[in-house]
């Protein structure tokens, strides 16, 4: 089983993610064509799913490679995972083998990161993976200069921001689509998308649909759904790739701000420290209202959120909506 690496801001501060990595003497450089790539990962056998940003992490075993083709697995009755993807945000592409702290053996990788040099998603090869196919698949998708300068755009996140504040929003036209009924089908695809201007969206939609509540909400929520027993669906993305998992969480942890969830064969971990504010998200669909919590870092950025598992035409569970409503919200803020 593959263990979370701690989200840690003090690892090589000087160099990017990407950058770490091309600096492995095992690290092969892929072709910057990833989907191709991808679509060849039902021949592996078992992987692990990593997907991350700087303030959350989202791990699951176990999953097919099958899902790049078909964008969506039943793993079973309870449980599922799905990954919405933007293979544009892709820049760079590195195959890893290197040695496994856990296991003792080496560990095989393919890890995805995005044009400032972050990583974005990592795809592990389990215990019982074929590690000739893997090597196969590296070897037909290498790129033919192993030894190019790997530059990254440097990253300014407040000229960023101020872009996207300068973009206009149609409040009335924002309002109206919010208050319109959606189908739950699409109410999941608009989730799952990577959303850069969400905060203000929310900020914008009115307190009938969005208001802010404390910093350490998801905690509370995470913990009651624990005791409840209750399925929910929980998602982690960046610009390149939204990872959601659906299914109950059943063991919390906290400590030194970091929330990590330890299920069997899935795995989150959550840096508390980074949370600037959540909001409570209310959507009205063909199923009623749907309530999510979602969160952000300073930066403004969507670090992760949580919704309520359920099925078509059914409303949401009570006692999710119930732990919603007991949240107070930040108003004046």
């Amino acid at each position: 089983m593959m263990r979370l690496r701690p989200l840690d801001d003090q690892q090589l501060p000087n160099l990017t993610d990407v950058q770490r990595i091309a600096l492995q003497p095992t690290a092969t450089r892929l072709r910057g064509e990833f989907a191709p790539l991808m679509q060849r990962l039902a021949t592996l056998g078992g992987l692990t799913e990593v997907t991350r940003n700087s303030s959350a992490l989202l791990e699951k075993d176990n999953v097919s490679g099958a899902l790049y083709v078909d964008n969506e697995i039943e793993l079973a009755p309870a449980e599922a995972m799905h990954l919405r993807i933007f293979y544009p945000q892709w820049e760079h592409g590195y195959a890893l083998e290197e040695h496994d702290v856990c296991s003792g053996g080496k560990q095989h990788s393919l890890q995805f990161f995005d044009r400032f040099g972050s990583m974005m998603h990592k795809i592990v090869l389990g215990e019982n993976g074929d590690i000739a196919s893997f090597r196969q698949l590296v070897s037909d998708h290498a790129a033919a200069e192993q030894l190019a300068p790997h530059l990254v755009h440097p990253l300014n996140s407040d000229a960023e921001s101020e872009d996207d504040s300068l973009r206009q929003i149609d409040v009335d036209a924002l309002r109206a689509d919010w208050a319109h009924t959606h189908n739950h089908d699409d109410f999941i695809q608009r989730q799952e998308a990577f959303d850069q201007q969400r905060l203000r969206k929310l900020r914008l939609a009115g307190k009938a649909f969005a208001y802010q509540v404390a910093n350490d909400s998801a905690r509370v929520i995470l913990q009651r759904m624990t005791e409840f027993g209750t399925s929910i669906m929980a998602q982690v993305g960046n610009a390149g790739i939204v990872q959601a998992y659906y299914g109950k969480i059943k063991n919390i942890r906290v400590k030194d701000s970091r929330l990590k969830i330890t299920n069997s064969g899935f795995r989150m971990q959550l840096r508390e420290d980074h949370i600037d504010s959540v909001w409570v998200a209310k959507k009205p669909t063909t199923d009623g209202i749907i309530t999510s919590l979602e969160l952000f870092n300073r930066q403004g950025t969507h670090i992760a959120s949580f919704l309520s598992k359920k099925s078509n035409g059914q409303p949401e569970p009570r006692e999710w909506r119930d732990a919603i409503m007991r949240l107070m919200p930040i108003f004046g803020v």
